[in-house]
């Protein structure tokens, strides 16, 4: 069964509420919460559960899906979550938690975690604080920027004499514990002279707004132009990325389709300089180009993005998602504040 969020605060929550100095994490998230139509999101993972009125009720959706807001703009594990939500009443009053409701435990949250993934509705989800930013008119459509960042995985790299290492009279159960906690999925690349083992983040940015309008998740070996064309939108005026994204064919199709090619030239064997003129315009397109590299900034200085959490991709593109949502909640939140406001 569903569990619904307690539409009345009890007397207790009534007095707290009433203080007028409020910390800037709880500004922030007073904010958040009504900048957001949750509504809609309740509506979109109800297909999550299954249609009864018998059994105990379930975290609230809305509950559950501001605790994972809570988690990865905090960067925090499932039992900090757990505490935090205990000791902090800033967080209780965004996820609607009131003093007489008992506190998620951390294996709860989980759970809802592992159903987004199972029922495919990342996406959906995404989608859905996208539809709320364009219908605010926020999302300009003049151009889309795309990039890609490494994030290193959350396990070493196996080495090649890993298998030797296994002792053959370990159990089947200690086996298996091994192999649960190795990341199987994870690959290596190498950019300029570094190695790096791990995953890929990949995100296309609405040009002038800075809103995240398409992402995806890939092994960090895959190259970074195979996915320039599901990060678009088919609505943008002009295309601008880094010379990764350099293709003579994409070139010519941008131009059939009058958009505007910004991706950044590149020597080639053919042409090892480039010319003062590629320069000069390599210069302007890098300045609006720039802009995209903000998010990840934010991801891993400020959300602690700088290593993923899991050991499997699907659990690590939900982070992924989460941070480009709260980003984009973020990035609406500012773009709808006067300026000196």
């Amino acid at each position: 069964m569903i569990g619904k969020p307690k539409s009345q605060l009890s007397l207790l929550d009534s007095a707290f509420s009433k203080r007028k100095k409020r910390s800037r994490s709880d500004r922030l998230l007073q904010s958040i919460d009504t900048f957001v139509d949750w509504n809609r999101f309740e509506q979109l993972c109800e297909p999550m559960y299954k249609r009864t009125t018998t059994g105990h009720p379930s975290v609230p959706i809305v509950t559950a899906l501001k605790c994972l807001v809570l988690q990865y703009l905090y960067d925090l594990s499932d039992p900090a979550l757990e505490d935090a939500l205990i000791d902090r009443l800033s967080f209780q009053r965004f996820t609607g938690i009131s003093f007489e409701s008992e506190i998620p435990d951390y294996s709860t949250i989980w759970r809802f975690r592992e159903r987004l993934i199972r029922t495919g509705l990342l996406d959906t989800v995404f989608d859905e604080i996208n539809r709320q930013l364009n219908k605010k008119n926020m999302i300009l459509k003049k151009g889309t920027l795309v990039d890609a960042t490494l994030v290193q995985g959350a396990r070493k790299q196996p080495s090649k004499n890993d298998k030797e290492k296994q002792n053959d009279n370990d159990s089947p159960r200690m086996k298996a514990r091994q192999r649960s906690q190795r990341d199987t999925e994870a690959t290596a690349t190498k950019k300029g002279k570094k190695w790096y083992y791990g995953y890929k983040g990949h995100i296309g940015v609405d040009q002038g707004s800075g809103i995240i309008r398409k992402y995806r998740f890939t092994t960090a070996n895959v190259h970074d132009s195979t996915e320039r064309e599901a990060l678009m939108s088919g609505d943008e005026k002009a295309l601008f990325g880094d010379k990764a994204y350099a293709d003579n064919l994409l070139k010519r199709e941008c131009r059939a389709f009058g958009i505007y090619y910004g991706i950044l030239d590149k020597r080639t064997r053919n042409r090892p300089e480039l010319s003062t003129k590629q320069k000069k315009l390599n210069k302007i397109k890098n300045t609006i180009r720039a802009q995209v590299e903000r998010p990840f900034s934010h991801f891993k200085r400020q959300m602690g993005f700088r290593q993923v959490r899991y050991v499997n991709r699907v659990r690590n593109e939900l982070h992924f998602m989460f941070l480009c949502l709260i980003e984009n909640i973020r990035t609406g939140i500012a773009l709808s504040t006067p300026r000196g406001g």
